[in-house]
This record gives structure tokens, sequence and C-alpha cells, in this order.
């Protein structure tokens, strides 16, 4: 069965091959996501399993879509009580490009007309909507004059992880600070002994993600607790408890076996309160190191090797400094020369300032 895994842009790549490793029979990088191939059970594996996936979207139906009589027909037509049950509640997500139809929120509404006129149709209830926490999230994806109706198999966004109770200003999501980890090549990193350093931590969402990482913990383990991400009625509960009973097995182990390896600092107290206050609740407090350093003066780790990864700032919300870049190229060159460096810099020219080659 194909079915799509959207993420963040830049990361096409590296979700494909994650979503290989994870066992898909094919994974095809495309924009803002992956068309993948593979059964159901391997689909819900990503859900449970991806830290790079943003949605996983399993296809319904797809149908000619030149404007909104067309979406509504089609949505209608099809056989919702095979798919939602009148108690649950629903919500629907819709991307749409092209001429046809162009409001989203329009194009939402027409969908969720077409699945309660068809659930009353056959003499059902129409089910409530909740737009923060359903039971069935619906998504429309209408590009090119074609329309495909998908369920949100992860039940919303996947890049929370469940952990995050404090944070700094702008904080970096989970599943973009996977990919900086991953390009740090930190799994492997870890495995061999190296330490892992942020010496502008913030609230600690790359150091919680690299401990999580390392500890070898589901994603979604936490975000979704015992809890199934989706009541949709074709998702294959016994297939997700089997997963969920490996992801924790899985867990059990890597947490006890976790080690003190993972430095993190901040010149503001604010932030390493909740940085603190995040790894506690994400389980990892134990394996963190966290303390209130300037740039200028960061903490040289016991481990001969590692990787630094960080996310200064460099947007309108968080002002940039070139300054600031340099302080931070030449702190870690004095305190890590031989580690691995995975920066998040926004832009060549704030790179280039750091001074690392």
């Amino acid at each position: 069965m194909k079915f799509f895994v959207s993420c963040a842009k830049g990361l096409e790549y590296l979700l494909a091959d994650e979503l290989l490793a994870l066992g898909l029979d094919k994974a095809t990088a495309t924009i803002s996501g992956v068309n993948a191939e593979g059964e159901l059970a391997q689909a819900q594996r990503v859900v449970l399993w991806s830290r790079l996936a943003s949605r996983v979207l399993w296809p319904l139906t797809e149908f000619d879509c030149p404007d909104e009589g067309s979406l509504y027909q089609g949505v209608s037509a099809m056989a919702w009580e095979q798919h939602i049950s009148p108690e649950l509640t629903l919500s629907v997500d819709a991307h749409v490009s092209g001429t046809e139809i162009t409001h989203a929120r329009f194009a939402a509404q027409r969908v969720k007309d077409g699945v309660v006129d068809s659930l009353r149709s056959q003499g059902l209830e129409r089910p409530s909507v909740n737009t923060d926490f359903p039971d069935v999230r619906i998504n429309l994806s209408l590009r090119k004059g074609r329309a495909t109706i998908s369920i949100d198999l992860g039940g919303g966004p996947m890049h929370r992880r469940g952990w995050r109770m404090a944070q700094n200003d702008a904080p970096l999501k989970e599943n973009l600070a996977a990919a900086v980890l991953l390009r740090a090549n930190w799994p492997k990193i870890h495995s061999e002994g190296g330490g892992l350093l942020d010496p502008m931590c913030g609230s600690g969402t790359l150091l919680i993600e690299g401990a999580l990482m390392a500890a070898d913990v589901a994603p979604g383990l936490q975000r979704h607790g015992s809890i199934p991400p989706s009541r949709w009625l074709g998702f294959d509960r016994d297939a997700w408890n089997s997963l969920m009973e490996e992801a924790r097995a899985r867990e059990t182990a890597g947490r006890s076996a976790l080690k003190q390896v993972i430095h993190g600092s901040d010149a503001d107290p604010h932030a390493i309160h909740a940085a603190k206050q995040n790894a506690e609740t994400a389980g990892v407090g134990h394996a963190i190191w966290f303390g209130v350093r300037d740039i200028t003066d960061v903490q040289v780790p016991p481990q001969e090797t590692g990787c630094v990864v960080c996310n200064p700032p460099y947007d309108e919300r968080l002002a940039a400094d070139a300054v600031l870049y340099r302080q931070l190229g030449d702190a870690l060159k004095r305190a890590v020369p031989q580690w691995r460096a995975s920066l998040l810099c926004g832009s060549a020219d704030l790179a280039f300032a750091t001074g690392l080659r």
C-alpha cells in the first residue's frame, strides 16, 4: 500500500533513510515528505518510531476535484460508517494548491460536511468536531485538481514527544532536533563511548532528544502512552499493542544502560531551569549535566571524542550576531578541538562566522 509521510523541508532524504531502516518496502523522497510503501502495521511502526516525520497519512480514496461540489460529492460518496463511529469526534486538516479551491479552511469544512451527511444518510448520528484532540483526524490534500482523503494515523503533529513542560524563546521542534543529531552521527558516536555537548542549550531540546535517542526510547511512547493515536475503525489495535510492548521492553533496557555523557549549558539561568524540568519529565534528568555558563566559558567534557549540537539564535525572533557565532566557534575549538559539530546556523554567513570547517 502506498502512503505519505510528511516532514519539514530539508529532512526528506534523512526521513527516507529512516523509513527504510524501519522496514518499509519502499521510501522515495519528495517535496516536504516521502512517498512510502508498506503494510498498515509498518505505517503504525513509523508513527511510534520515526524521529523525523511530521505526519503519517494513510489514504482512503482519491478522485478528480475540479470544484467544491466535486469535493463534497467525492467525500459524501464514501462509506464513512466503515471508518468512524458516531460517538467519536473528528477533525479535518486541508492542504490545497492550484486554482480549483484556494481556501484550506473552506475545503476542510466541505470535507466535514461530506462525512457528516454520509453518516446521517445511513441513519446514524453526526459525530462531534474536536479540532484539538479528535478521535479521528482526516486529511485532505488537493493538488492539480486531484483530491486525496487520508487518515492521519498519528492523530496530530508527531514532533511532539510528550515531555515539553517548559520552554525558552523560540524552542526547536523535536523532529528538527533529531535531524541535527543524526547529521552529527550521534547514535554511532554514543555507541563508541563519545559525549554530547550543547553550549547554548536553551530549554534542552537537543540534549533531551539525544538522551532519548541514546536510550532507544521510541519517540511516540510518551506522546501516546496507553492510548492509541487514532480511533479510526481501520486502525490495527493488535499490531499497535505489539509495537508498544516491544517499545517498552527496548525502553527499559535502554534507560538502564544510559550513562551521563551529555552536557548542556546556557548563559540564561531561566533556560537552564526549564531544561532541567523538561529532562526530568522525559526521564533523562540523571543522564544530562546542566549548568549556567557563558559561551566563552564552555565546560570541557571528560570524553575524548563526541559531538557538539547547537541551535544558536539566527532569525528575527532572536537577534543573530556574527560576533556571537565567532565566540561559539572559538570556544569549541578550545574546549573540544577533536569533536564533530552540527550547528543549525540559518545562513551561510553565520556558519562562516564560526570559523569552523
